[in-house]
């Protein structure tokens, strides 16, 4: 009777740590589940300059850009470096609430395209056309489209 209990208890345990596991992949992980999601998310994060947003769906080819050191940043280096250059700057975003509507949207294979209309507090203020890419299953902002 006791081996059993003992079973049960180790069996419950391995469940819990494998849901745990799981959560803080999900939670950590970076990229979009879409290419319109990585568009606006990168977007929104840009307006409100919010670093840690922009980091997790730029791809390397941006982080690389926006770093200007000609390497490929981590996560982190790219997120302190960009709140280092936003200090004390207002984004003119605080309070407002940014929508998008989507003009245009194409996946084929790992490339994508979105056009997007972006609203704030409803009156439009610009469109934008973003090139994503998907690497591991995740999309990514790649910048804006060559002509």
């Amino acid at each position: 009777m006791k081996s059993k209990k003992t079973v049960i208890i180790i069996a419950v345990t391995v469940a819990v740590l494998i849901c745990a596991i799981g959560i803080m992949a999900l939670i950590g992980r970076n990229g979009a589940g879409s290419s319109v999601n990585a568009a606006t998310q990168y977007i929104e994060a840009s307006m409100r300059y919010d670093a840690r947003g922009i980091a997790s769906v730029a791809s390397e080819e941006v982080r690389q850009t926006l770093y200007n050191t000609g390497e490929i940043p981590t996560k982190q280096q790219l997120v302190d470096a960009l709140n280092k250059s936003y200090n004390g700057v207002p984004t003119g975003y605080e309070g407002k609430n940014i929508t998008f509507t989507v003009v245009d949207s194409y996946e084929n294979g790992d490339v994508g395209y979105v056009k997007l209309n972006v609203y704030v507090d409803g009156q439009k203020s610009f469109t934008r056309s973003c090139a994503t890419l998907k690497v591991g299953g995740r999309w990514y902002y790649n910048g804006e489209p060559e002509a």
